[in-house]
């Protein structure tokens, strides 16, 4: 059985030209998405580049599973808002569309368009295209418009991925949308679109899966498709999407009540998902390769016009009771979100920032633009997103930039009421609830305070598994990691072993954690909790009290550190597991940094 060619796709906004690069070798030893990405950053972007310039790099990651079992795109470049490793995964038919078009390594942009651009790949066909006219829409228009002008000169569908205003504005943590819900949201990937003006990228493959033995790959799909756990599975997704949980969550103190002041108020009852659903419920859809189909949107129809979207923890956490509203106004605000491209779980952890200090007179109205942001007010909070987008006044421009570039501009006082982490909001999870363990998580996370920097993202968003439909490989194959190997065995002709697949896991772990390390992260002054995780305690609808004493925190965070992530107690890389890995090269240039265990 031949092993398969892994093809990068490069495109240089400067000088206008593209290529294809073998780098089969470098995915067998990293997988694709972001443990491709990992090097690439590593081997393209300079040391202390500016996160906003030409230099910095964006990887459309794809990998060989992709569209096999499952479809997550992993976007991975330098974040314009920690200014560490960043990355942003997507759902949806993009990431497909690139392996059908055999860039089974995905597409890595490098330089700035001299003008507003797209770039479109047909197949072969690989061209910069000018969006002046795209320039300034909203994110739905964007991609309706791009799809049907392409679908009119091809015949053909696209996948697009496009930005919104807020990315157009260079919002640090501007995202980046496909079929307009499906979003790559965290550490502002759309914000680096935006810097190279970049508009949209549009892609159409038509030569079909690239696969070593493609009778394997059938029969093991179809073992993973036909499994009553899978089934089960779907079930569940396939009816009520994912968005299930953050109504219970409320009510146990593990989701952001009031900018994280409160462990419950009835705000939460106006939180019931499974009655909006019945009301809204729109469709179900899948992504290629995935038998849970758990994108469930809702459609509904008001006085001030229509909403469509879809729920997600990210978008409902960072608002919904966290500025003290229920699910039917959530239905404006998250579609609001998507249209101007902006990270919901940052935009709302910052506008409830700015509800805080706006009740204790720290920003005025003036400062806002005069806007009267209070609690719960749904017109005060889309015109003040709006104005974010835009960066429209004092207040709204500085919260474009994020948490820790704010405090310059809001002063001293302004910092308690903050609930981040690494410059990061963390809203969706209160971090004083121990029982959901997202305080270690975030708390001791190389990327900033978000879901996707343990190892297991590192396998996961290196072979491009969403981790919603994964339940059913681990029952299955007994474990993730087996589940990846029989995968990969017979899509690439590989020979892979479990204990191979720990190694390339643990592999882009460490890199990604050296590639932050080497742009200014260090765990010794960067992870740890707001002030707020520990003096101020929070109790739940069921009168459990939650908060963290510092030694305790402490102490755990050495165990999440060696037990969890295998590292050394100061949450470092240990020098002889970079070197048995084939990572040694990193370490002339972290020693001097301390950056080495």
């Amino acid at each position: 059985m031949a092993e398969i060619k892994m093809t990068l796709l490069e495109v240089d906004l400067t000088h206008e030209t593209s290529r294809t690069i073998d780098v089969t070798e470098d995915v067998k030893k990293y997988l694709g998405g972001r443990g491709l990405a990992n090097k690439l950053i590593w081997d393209l972007v300079p040391q202390g580049a500016e996160a906003l310039s030409p230099d910095n790099i964006l990887h459309v990651g794809v990998g060989p599973l992709t569209g096999v079992i499952g479809d997550k795109t992993i976007l991975s470049f330098k974040s314009p808002l920690t200014g560490w490793a960043g990355r942003s995964a997507t759902s949806g038919y993009i990431g497909d569309e690139i392996g059908r078009a055999h860039y089974n390594a995905g597409i890595l942009i490098k330089g700035k368009a001299k003008r507003p651009s797209y770039l479109y790949v047909y197949n072969d066909d690989v061209k910069i295209m000018d969006a002046s006219d795209l320039w300034g829409k909203w994110k739905q228009e964007t991609e309706v418009t791009l799809r049907d002008r392409l679908n009119k000169q091809t015949g053909e569908m696209f996948g697009v991925l496009c930005i919104g205003p807020a990315g157009e504005n260079l919002v640090r943590y501007a995202n980046v949308t496909t079929e307009f819900v499906h979003s790559a949201s965290k550490w502002g990937c759309g914000a680096v679109m935006g810097s190279k003006n970049l508009k949209a990228i549009a892609v159409k493959g038509t030569k079909g899966p690239l696969y070593a033995d493609h009778q394997k790959v059938w029969q093991l799909f179809r073992q993973y498709a036909t499994n009553p756990r899978t089934m089960l599975h779907k079930l569940d997704e396939s009816r009520w999407g994912h968005s299930t949980s953050p109504a219970f969550l409320l009510r146990y103190a593990d989701e952001g009540i009031k900018n994280n002041h409160l462990g419950y108020h009835e705000v939460a009852e106006r939180s019931n998902y499974f009655e909006h659903h019945l009301k809204y419920y729109a469709w179900t859809d899948g992504c290629p390769g995935c038998a849970a189909a758990c994108f469930v949107p809702y459609f509904k129809n008001t006085k001030k016009g229509a909403f469509g979207g879809e729920f997600r923890h990210d978008n409902l956490g960072g608002f919904n009771a966290n500025i003290m509203v229920g699910l039917e106004e959530m239905a404006e605000i998250a579609s609001l979100e998507d249209e101007l491209g902006m990270d919901g779980e940052e935009l709302g952890g910052l506008v409830a920032w700015a509800m805080d200090l706006y009740e204790h007179g720290i920003i005025t109205r003036e400062d806002l633009g005069g806007i009267d942001l209070k609690w719960g007010d749904v017109e005060a909070t889309t015109q003040f997103m709006k104005k974010i987008a835009y960066k429209e006044g004092r207040a709204a421009a500085a919260l474009a930039e994020g948490f820790r570039r704010a405090y310059e501009v809001f002063g001293e006082k302004s910092k308690w009421y903050a609930f981040e982490v690494h410059g990061c909001a963390s809203p969706t999870y209160d971090l004083r609830n121990k029982h959901s363990g997202m305080a270690l998580a975030a708390g001791t996370s190389h990327n900033g305070a978000r879901l996707g920097s343990g190892l297991e993202s590192a396998l996961s968003e290196s072979a491009t598994i969403c981790n919603f439909a994964a339940g059913p490989f681990r029952s299955i194959w007994g474990s993730s990691e087996e589940a990846a190997r029989v995968f990969l065995n017979a899509v690439c002709g590989w020979d892979l072993t479990v204990n191979d697949i720990k190694d390339i896991t643990l592999r882009n772990f460490y890199f990604n954690r050296c590639v932050s390390l080497r742009e200014g992260y260090h765990p010794s002054k960067d992870d740890y909790l707001p002030p707020r995780a520990f003096d101020e305690p929070i109790t739940d609808k069921y009168g459990k009290t939650w908060v963290w004493d510092r030694a305790e925190f402490e102490e755990q965070k050495k165990q999440q550190y060696v037990k969890k992530l295998e590292l050394t107690e100061a949450g470092l890389p240990p020098r002889e597991g970079l070197k048995r890995l084939g990572l040694d090269f990193v370490i002339p240039v972290l020693d001097p940094m301390g950056g080495i265990g």
